[in-house]
């Protein structure tokens, strides 16, 4: 038998066996020497990954609109594309405050949560408008339609990737993979329709593939996830967050996942 026929059998070799073997030793130890030992370890784990996977989809956001940038066509539309992206943060944040009078029956640690979220993005409101004021007078300088649209992404990019990604977006994961309650995904859905609108998307990525350096960068955890399959050496073990991109293909912020690593 070659290397490569070993292999690529072992890929089709059907666990059903193993399990039965270990289930029945699993009882024996338990019945006869009142040893307890633990059930299957992978069954656990592939369940865990189930719900970890249903939890990053969430964040999810299909390549859609235009980047909300595309539409200024010189100088002079500036503003009116400024003021559209100010007004849509406003909405989200006027989103916040619906979703606790809409929804009565909220604890008092989910209607704190929904508040810290709309001081997030009030301060990314205050923090916008003083950027976009620091921004004009660069504007005056750039001369074509190509440099403005590249000056307001990068505007929007740092908008979009401190205040919203990485301050609501991150703490946002960890509380639904610990089943916080549906609001919690409420709140995912009104950022998602906010990043949507302005033309932006993640980058699909899932578990088992091969960690893209240049989209994804990995957990400080993956320095203690060993494993000794070389299949799965560099693959990713758990998604904490999608690459963001706005649909022109302009990167706003890279992915984090947990990937595997070998035993130095």
């Amino acid at each position: 038998m070659s290397y490569l026929q070993f292999f690529e059998g072992k890929k089709e070799y059907d666990h059903s066996e193993s399990k039965k073997l270990l289930s029945e030793v699993r009882e024996f130890f338990q019945r006869k020497l009142k040893i307890i030992v633990p059930e299957w370890i992978s069954e656990k784990k592939e369940i865990q990954e189930c719900c970890n996977d249903s939890v990053i989809q969430m964040f999810y956001i299909e390549k859609i609109n235009d980047p909300i940038y595309i539409a200024c066509n010189g100088y002079d539309n500036i503003n009116a594309i400024l003021d559209l992206f100010d007004e849509r943060l406003n909405t989200l944040l006027d989103s916040f405050d619906s979703l606790i009078d809409n929804n009565a029956d909220l604890d008092e640690e989910s209607k704190n949560s929904i508040e810290s979220y709309a001081s997030a993005v009030d301060k990314c409101i205050n923090v916008y408008g003083a950027q976009r004021k620091k921004r004009m007078s660069k504007f005056k300088e750039l001369s074509t339609v190509d440099e403005i649209r590249n000056e307001i992404r990068q505007l929007l990019s740092e908008i979009v990737s401190n205040y919203i990604i990485t301050a609501l977006f991150d703490g946002l994961y960890e509380r639904a993979k610990n089943n916080s309650g549906r609001i919690y995904e409420m709140v995912i859905k009104e950022i998602n329709e906010f990043l949507s609108d302005n033309g932006i998307y993640t980058m699909k990525v899932d578990v088992g593939e091969k960690i893209d350096p240049e989209y994804m960068e990995p957990t400080q955890d993956s320095v203690n996830n060993i494993t000794m399959d070389f299949n799965m050496f560099d693959t990713i073990d758990e998604i904490y967050r999608y690459p963001y991109l706005f649909c022109d293909e302009e990167k706003i912020i890279d992915g984090r996942a947990r990937i595997w690593r070998r035993k130095d």
